[in-house]
């Protein structure tokens, strides 16, 4: 199609959503997705007449370029302010959140939408994190947009702050798409978060973005700054490992398999297994597996949880045996970094295995038990069980539940199946309960809240099954347990790089498909799009047997975001 097919195509949903403003303030934005969109807008009387002007300054601009994806964006709303005042607004705005876009006069001769905004990093400063006026990205951008520099603003100079309504129009969608005005979600199309269907198509397409980002050699492009079309640099290697897990989750959706994401998994597997194991022979003259994290040359204990996981994943559904040998090494790792009292070494040097750090962060504990009980449900070795015990009696006596980590519910729920003890729910349940609310109203995306609500959900749904756990689970408060899930999932959905976001970022198909994290500039790194993926996979599951929209209680809508809200329900007391 061509701009004016595109246009023909979406002008009767604008039209029919539009037709009462007077004026009519329209913004057109199109894009072949290869380049940034290009946007030109115009104010007329009526609708019909400023949506010509609008397009008859598209297509100026535009030149022979074709354009594959058409969006219209229309004011319903301003707010006349000041320039100090908008200063003072954004300063007070989480950064890449102010949803609103601007006009540096009443009659809107230069004025940006918030896509423009935020996918130019008009208003990101990394050191900051609330938005912070970048007056170098502005520049920039305005002399691509107008011509011209942005005008230095004194503080009583005027803004207009405006809201906006939209439809877009692609090549790949039947009929023109509504786009969300308010909220969480402003910017996109409407979409259902307790449709299976779209949740499956999201995890897929995310599954896909990881295999075209896997290299011939099986390493990965580590991530991407969209707003410069810039390589996240350096390299993780748990993160490797960890990728390649939520790929194996996507891929065991699929019935017969998808042929793309299985390749790129196995080379994913085999070049992080050639290049970044290093073998040690143990006193007792075994070996031992370590995970090596060849720029730090360190080993995290995390790391090796994480290898396991998705080497067990892989076996079970490739079903082979091939790297069993490789996973008892790395299991035995683990065990050389566990403690006598049940807890573990963080970080080792990997050159001679001396300590480097005794703790680092809290989620290598859950990755490293997470890991060798998955390795336990396919080779039942007692002394996987029996490490991962003794480690989880350290867990308790130390109340490491207060860290609310995704990881740990994940671990929790697998050491459950095989010892369902009293004292383990316990944990379990209090690892999620108190952080309830700012699982809740939390504003960011945070994809892993939503796959630590998801192990929760697994190791509930095993506990009513159990009529002795009846009086456990009953302190657990369910329409808020699911309430916090959806509302999670519902977030999720915001940070997906739909075709009518990404074409506002410099280079629109390396990220078109992909998910992302709005307050890290739009950052698409592999464990960013791992963690909705997992999420995602999971969530489905629930749907599946979702019979009702849950209602969250006065307590829970009226906590504060920070978890302090509600009182924790000391379940072992």
């Amino acid at each position: 199609m061509n701009l004016n097919q595109l246009a023909k195509k979406l002008f009767p949903a604008f039209i029919e959503r539009a037709e009462n403003l007077k004026p009519c303030r329209i913004f057109l934005s199109a894009s072949d997705m290869k380049t940034r969109a290009v946007t030109r807008h115009a104010v007329a009387d009526n609708p019909a007449d400023a949506w010509t002007f609008a397009l008859e300054k598209l297509k100026e601009a535009l030149g022979s370029n074709k354009p594959t994806i058409l969006r219209a964006d229309w004011v319903i709303e301003i707010q006349s302010a000041t320039w100090e005042e908008f200063l003072n607004l954004i300063g007070k705005t989480r950064r890449n959140y102010f949803r609103q876009g601007i006009a540096l006069d009443s009659e809107f001769k230069l004025a940006f939408t918030e896509c423009e905004l935020n996918g130019n990093a008009m208003l990101y400063k990394e050191s900051s994190a609330k938005c912070f006026f970048r007056q170098d990205l502005s520049n920039k951008y305005c002399k691509i947009r107008f011509g011209c520099d942005f005008p230095n603003m004194e503080p009583t100079s005027p803004v207009v702050i405006f809201t906006t309504a939209g439809a877009f129009f692609s090549e790949d969608e039947k009929t023109p798409l509504p786009i969300i005005s308010k909220g969480l979600a402003a910017g996109h199309r409407e979409i259902s978060h307790t449709d299976s269907d779209v949740m499956l198509k999201l995890a897929r397409s995310g599954a896909r973005y990881l295999a075209s980002q896997v290299q011939k050699n099986g390493k990965f492009i580590y991530g991407h700054w969209p707003c410069f079309d810039k390589n996240v640099p350096k390299y993780n290697t748990l993160r490797h490992f960890s990728s390649a897990f939520a790929m194996l989750d996507v891929y065991a959706t699929y019935k017969m398999g998808e042929m793309k994401i299985g390749s790129a998994i196995n080379k994913v597997l085999k070049h992080g297994v050639e290049n970044f194991i290093k073998y040690r022979t143990l006193p007792d003259g075994s070996e031992a597996a370590y995970l090596v994290e060849t720029d730090a040359k360190e080993i995290k204990l995390g790391g090796l949880g994480l290898t396991l996981i998705s080497l067990v994943k892989h076996s079970e559904l490739m079903k082979t045996k091939k790297y069993y040998p490789l996973m008892n090494c790395v299991a035995r790792a683990i065990l050389t970094m566990q403690k006598p009292d049940g807890s573990f070494v963080h970080v080792l040097n990997s050159e001679d295995f001396s300590v480097k750090e005794e703790f680092r962060i809290v989620y290598y504990d859950g990755e490293a038990i997470f890991g060798m009980m998955r390795l336990y449900s396919i080779t039942h070795e007692e002394f996987l069980l029996n490490a991962s015990e003794k480690a989880f009696k350290k867990f308790i006596a130390s109340n490491h539940w207060k860290n609310h980590d995704h990881w740990l519910s994940y671990a929790t729920n697998e050491f459950n199946i095989y010892r369902p003890k009293r004292e383990y729910f316990e944990f379990g349940i209090n690892n999620f309960l108190a952080f309830l609310p700012f699982i809740y109203h939390r504003d960011t995306q945070f994809p892993t809240l939503l796959e630590l609500m998801m192990a929760a959900d697994s190791m509930l749904e095993r506990m009513k099954t159990m009529p002795e756990m009846a009086d456990l689970l009953a302190k657990v408060p369910l329409e808020d347990f699911y309430a916090a899930m959806e509302a999670r999932a519902k977030n999720l959905m915001n940070g997906f790089f739909y075709p009518e976001l990404a074409m506002f970022f410099k280079r629109p198909e390396s990220v078109a498909g992909s998910f992302f994290i709005r307050h890290h500039a739009f950052r698409a790194r592999i464990d960013d799009v791992e963690h909705f993926l997992s999420g995602f996979v999971a969530y489905r599951r629930y749907l599946a047997r979702r019979d009702h929209d849950p209602q969250p209680s006065e307590a829970l809508l009226n906590a504060k975001a920070e978890g302090t809200g509600l009182v924790n329900i000391q379940v072992g007391k």
